[in-house]
């Protein structure tokens, strides 16, 4: 049985999305697909516009056997942790054969080139990198002779966790044929020019760019408004107010300086987009900010962090029908106890991923608890 995994948001679903998985299962001659999606919150430090299930399905209608949700504690991180966590919980369904990923260049020479130890001149090189205010991945690529797109920087990290964890999965590089962060809307764009669209309230322009299969379930979907980081200022900004910098520091793992920074930022501003605004800095970008300050709302602490350095679970989102055999050869080889029903599991072991979906369904205009009462995606062959 050959199955590959995918790491991935679809926030939201849309045609590259689709295509990605046609060309995963095409190069990885693969019988199933497996996905490990993102859930309520997204790993630039954002509330996904769509909740997951609909996500979820949208990605069932256009391929994938089965939707997993990647753990809170790994979908808002830092490029190697998000890829630690994902390559983790695909590694420990005992299942997956293959890891598909979408990159700028697809040359998988390249990529292990950049994913390989650094020697000690380039150490050297990419300290002096990071002193000029590059992220540690850009300055390793730089020191290597090379730049680095987002998507090359994820690529990257999904090799560096297949070499951590001694994992046999075999990479499978598809080259990405839209910028990362180009708004441009076309029916072949990237998701954040389709979020673009969506807040300015476009449904159509971006329809043209979701998969006709679910286009309408997504647009029904979506809460009015977008759900966006904005939203939490009143409790992010209470929360900043009155927690003493130590606080902040010991508790989120904020750096010595940022810590006071966010504080001072916090006593000045008014919202969200304020404090990015006057907290951000070339050593400290808007992106890590978000993801800091998501920490925050959703009480992820350094402490959480820590005990849990790999997925213990595999919740299931949705699977389709024809996916039957591939989830009883994971209840029989993987390592990781696979969930379909959240009362079934122990509350505590889900603590991170209950808070966030409560949270996020605080601003989306949805009732408490939807992780006890939504029902699995099921599709029919």
């Amino acid at each position: 049985m050959r199955v590959c995994g995918v790491i991935c948001e679809y926030n939201p679903f849309h045609r590259g999305h689709a295509l990605h998985l046609q060309a995963a299962r095409e190069k990885a001659e693969a019988d199933f697909l497996v996905c490990a999606m993102s859930g309520p919150f997204v790993q630039r430090g954002e509330p996904a516009i769509l909740d997951k299930w609909t996500r979820a399905e949208s990605a069932l209608r256009a391929g994938a056997d089965l939707v997993l949700e990647l753990p809170a504690r790994f979908a808002v991180r830092a490029a190697p942790d998000f890829a630690f966590g994902g390559v983790s919980l695909l590694a420990g369904l005992g299942a997956v054969t293959h890891l598909s990923f979408g990159a700028e260049d697809a040359d998988l020479s390249r990529l292990r080139a950049l994913a390989a130890p650094e020697t000690a001149e380039e150490s050297a090189r990419i300290r002096a990198l990071l002193t000029r205010g590059l992220s540690h991945p850009q300055a390793r690529a730089r020191a290597r002779g090379f730049e680095l797109p987002p998507n090359m920087t994820l690529a990257v990290e999904y090799l560096r966790a297949l070499r951590r964890l001694g994992s046999a999965m075999e990479p499978v590089p598809v080259a990405r044929t839209t910028a990362h962060a180009d708004e441009t809307l076309s029916a072949l764009c990237s998701a954040t020019a389709v979020r673009q669209a969506l807040l300015r309230g476009d449904d159509a322009g971006a329809r043209k760019a979701l998969m006709p299969e679910s286009a309408e379930l997504q647009l029904a979907a979506l809460p009015r408004p977008l759900p966006q980081l904005a939203a939490y200022s009143p409790i992010l900004l209470y929360a900043l107010r009155l927690t003493p910098p130590q606080e902040l520091r010991d508790r989120f793992a904020i750096p010595e300086g940022l810590d006071m920074r966010l504080y001072r930022a916090a006593q000045q501003t008014s919202d969200v987009s304020s404090l990015l605004a006057a907290a951000q800095c070339r050593r400290y970008p808007a992106a890590r900010l978000r993801r800091l300050l998501t920490h925050i709302l959703l009480q992820l602490t350094a402490q959480d962090l820590a005990a849990h350095p790999q997925p213990e679970y595999a919740r299931v989102l949705g699977f389709r029908r024809r996916a039957e055999p591939l989830l009883r050869a994971i209840a029989r080889e993987g390592r990781l106890p696979l969930l379909t029903k959240v009362a079934d599991a122990p509350p505590e072991l889900l603590r991170s991923d209950l808070v966030a979906q409560e949270t996020w369904d605080l601003i989306a205009g949805h009732p408490a608890r939807r992780d006890y009462s939504e029902k699995l995606r099921i599709l029919s062959d």
